[in-house]
């Protein structure tokens, strides 16, 4: 058995949900699933929201993988209940946070709503791996991101080898549109020498979360 990375690990849901439902999957996790996770061993935060694309989209962040292998199965009981309103299986993306930076602290007793940007890559160019990904993220996005207003925290998950998928959090989305050449910039230097696309883009305006630790100001 090989020895797991103790990094912090995301699991991200995507779902297309049935018509008139999304209210209702968001109500669902903030009433019924949020409260039943109280007490999850490793569990720092879950979250939900709909996309700018229409899509029911929920991630949970946990202390390492172990952690979230260890409470699946009671994780994965608690969403059962929104089956019914879900069009379809849902997509999970999951991996490793190998390079994180929070700019904002955020207690878990916060109730204030923010905007969440998802980026979905489509894997590395060619003899570049998702470790060159990470050290992209740490020297060049984070310092960018420095001196914006606005931006809570932004970090990146390792999914395999040459995929995963990154996020930042924000005040509002008028934080994220006014940071948008900042954004852009960065985009576009990893796809010009590190991703082989553009990535897809998941935004958000996210009201249903609740954290069960603090996130202080410093690397994840």
């Amino acid at each position: 058995k090989r020895i797991k990375e103790v990094n912090m690990f995301v699991r991200l849901t995507l779902a297309d949900v049935n018509e008139g439902e999304m209210n209702n999957a968001l109500e669902y996790v903030k009433n019924t699933v949020i409260p039943s996770y109280d007490g999850i061993s490793g569990l720092l935060g879950i979250a939900a929201c709909a996309t700018n694309d229409g899509r029911f989209m929920a991630w949970s962040t946990w202390a390492n993988e172990d952690a979230k292998d260890a409470s699946i199965d009671k994780f994965n009981q608690a969403l059962a209940g929104a089956t019914e309103m879900l069009a379809g299986q849902p997509e999970v993306i999951e991996g490793s946070m190998v390079a994180g930076q929070q700019y904002i602290a955020v207690s878990k007793d916060g109730e204030e709503g923010f905007f969440a940007r998802f980026v979905l890559g489509g894997g590395t160019q060619e003899g570049k791996t998702y470790d060159d990904v990470t050290e992209f993220m740490t020297n060049t996005v984070y310092p960018a991101y420095e001196n914006v207003d606005g931006i809570f925290v932004s970090a990146a998950c390792k999914v395999d080898e040459d995929s995963g998928f990154s996020f930042n959090f924000w005040t509002s989305h008028e934080a994220a549109h006014a940071a948008s050449d900042v954004i852009s910039s960065v985009v576009s230097d990893a796809v010009s020498s590190l991703i082989k696309e553009a990535p897809e883009e998941l935004t958000g305006q996210c009201d249903v979360w609740k954290n069960y630790v603090d996130f202080p100001v410093g690397k994840m």
